[in-house]
């Protein structure tokens, strides 16, 4: 996939976690894990589309105790989004890819989370799809679909909203500051301030 994977880890007690997995045996992000000497606690998802999720099931089958979090819409919309993802992308309807589980929704963590004295906040950004959010980790924004260099495609019979998508991009450029910087879910990192054109 071409979508943008992130192993995030903490220096002082090499605890990762890994936000969007999107390639079907997650062989770089492994072998990153194991050159590292991390010990991987959660998988974070910041939307549905299979383009994040496909390497989920990897990572929990070398990982066991590492624990899926993503929005309760996100987790509702996983099966279907699965099937559909290699139906109309790769012509092969008889192909499924389902996400093992989800252990914990941002709802039921009331959208916050610390991790080994580090903030992590969600924030549901619905737009790009109904279960997209945007996951800020101390100073980092990690901006999924919602936050990307150039305009997402938006498909309005699966949930997507053009006017949600621009509400949830003013509220993410309202809510941090401008040099704030972003991992997007294609392209290259920037600051927040970069994103005010998307709003029209």
């Amino acid at each position: 996939m071409t979508s943008n994977c992130y192993v995030v880890y903490d220096e002082d007690t090499l605890r990762c976690l890994v936000i969007d997995p999107a390639s079907e045996k997650s062989l770089r992000e492994i072998e990153y894990i194991e050159k590292n000497g991390l010990t991987l606690d959660y998988i974070l998802l910041t939307h549905e589309h299979t383009d994040h999720t496909w390497g989920v099931n990897a990572l929990l089958g070398k990982y066991p105790s590492s624990k899926v979090i993503c929005s309760e819409l996100c987790k509702e919309a996983l099966p279907r989004e699965a099937k559909a993802y290699f139906q109309f992308y790769y012509d092969d309807p008889d192909y499924i890819y389902n996400v093992e589980r989800v252990d914990v929704t941002t709802e039921e963590l009331n959208w916050h989370m610390e991790w080994v004295g580090h903030s992590i906040k969600f924030i549901a950004t619905p737009g790009h799809s109904p279960g997209s959010v945007c996951i800020a980790i101390d100073t980092m924004v990690f901006g999924g679909d919602t936050l990307m260099p150039f305009k997402p495609f938006i498909k309005k019979r699966n949930g997507g909203s053009v006017e949600q998508f621009q509400e949830s991009v003013k509220q993410m450029v309202e809510a941090f500051p401008a040099d704030t910087i972003v991992y997007p879910g294609h392209g290259e990192s920037g600051q927040m301030k970069d994103y005010n054109n998307n709003i029209k």
